[in-house]
């Protein structure tokens, strides 16, 4: 499995570190941060496409994985979207005949690896909850919430987080990534910079950290 709980905290803080290095102003708090949380799942996509590519190196062969995300483009062909349900979803492929004469083979879903959802809102509890419900519905091996970090109501935000995982198949993940309004403060308030990605897995009823990158 190219991301694992191994190296699942490294991918995450890669990635924000990338999102973060090009935010840009906006014109004003709204599109700026619909466009940083764009930046944000991009760079996360960008990410697990390092780990799995659409080729395997020093070869024309195809991987039998697919990673799909809004703002992908190598999916439209096949599966006619970009986007698959998820915010991010990372699959495996097969074959199958087509009726149509002259069509290449068609590829569907054979198996699900990763199903990630990210939701930012700070206000309101109910968005979160909606977003991380989807991933109750998938039949993905593992499983990444993302929501952001809150100085206030973390302990309680796990809990219900985890309420939630408690109910999904396969390994859960979650993860705290700095609210967009934070990306470009090199001291925020109160002389706090923004935080670091904190990244936990649902183990025995509980979240335990995966610790920090090196």
């Amino acid at each position: 499995m190219p991301v694992h709980r191994g190296n699942l905290r490294r991918v995450v803080n890669e990635a924000w570190k990338r999102a973060r290095a090009g935010a840009k102003e906006g014109p004003n708090k709204q599109r700026q941060n619909a466009c940083r949380s764009k930046k944000w799942v991009n760079t996360l996509a960008d990410g697990f496409c390092g780990e799995y590519p659409r080729k395997y190196r020093d070869s024309d062969r195809k991987t039998p994985y697919r990673v799909f995300w809004k703002g992908g483009e190598d999916n439209k062909e096949h599966f006619r979207r970009h986007e698959f349900l998820f915010d991010l979803m990372v699959c495996s492929v097969s074959e199958t005949e087509s009726l149509q004469q002259h069509s290449n083979r068609l590829e569907f879903i054979d198996r699900c690896h990763w199903q990630v959802e990210s939701e930012f809102n700070r206000s309101d509890t109910r968005e979160l909850v909606i977003d991380m419900s989807k991933l109750v519905l998938g039949s993905a091996e593992n499983k990444l919430f993302v929501a952001a970090h809150r100085e206030r109501n973390r302990k309680e935000l796990r809990g219900i987080c985890g309420a939630i995982a408690s109910r999904c198949d396969g390994n859960v993940y979650l993860a705290f990534v700095a609210h967009p309004d934070d990306w470009t403060k090199e001291s925020g308030g109160h002389g706090k910079q923004a935080k670091d990605p904190k990244v936990y897995e649902w183990l025995a009823g509980d979240w335990v950290s995966l610790g920090n990158v090196s």
